[in-house]
């Protein structure tokens, strides 16, 4: 590598570690595989991260897959391919949309309502967590500033569903 690359590496070093991208990402990795390692505490063992964009996302009343996909940032296959897996795993059931003869809802079985439920428990007990260490003003601070960035882009989207993760 050249030297004059190298040099310019080296000073950016700092400022890769303070990168809002880098801190965010590793937050929610942190925040993650707590929630994940709770769940199979918990006695949901075949849920992963992934899952939780249906059970993050999904109404009371039942979510078309369109929607799901919209909200969870994903394309349509692969929400699908994960209403499917909790299907299998008894989290949800499919019916038609009696608004869409095209579409079909996915609705919470009683094991996902306890699953969203027991979930609701453990982020409560996570954020306590965290207050416990930096103080309940300085987490409400932090998810009025994390609101209003995320805000700012939700405007900046090419369309309404965004940027889509594609799998």
């Amino acid at each position: 590598m050249k030297e004059t690359l190298k040099l310019q590496l080296e000073d950016l070093k700092e400022i890769r570690q303070k990168s809002l991208s880098r801190i965010v990402h590793n937050l929610r990795m942190h925040l993650s595989g707590r929630l994940i390692s709770k769940m199979h505490t918990m006695g949901y063992p075949s849920c992963s991260f992934q899952h939780t964009a249906v059970f993050a996302n999904i109404d009371l009343e039942g979510t078309n897959i369109v929607t799901l996909a919209d909200r969870a940032n994903i394309s349509k296959q692969a929400m699908s391919k994960l209403v499917k897996d909790i299907e299998e795993m008894g989290y949800v059931e499919i019916a038609k949309d009696p608004r869409d003869s095209r579409a079909v809802l996915v609705i919470l079985t009683d094991l996902g309502a306890e699953l969203i439920i027991n979930i609701q428990t453990s982020i409560r007990e996570l954020r306590e967590e965290v207050e416990n260490v930096i103080g309940k003003g300085k987490v409400e601070t932090f998810l009025e500033i994390a609101t209003e960035i995320n805000n700012y882009f939700e405007k900046g989207r090419p369309e309404r569903g965004g940027f889509k993760i594609v799998g």
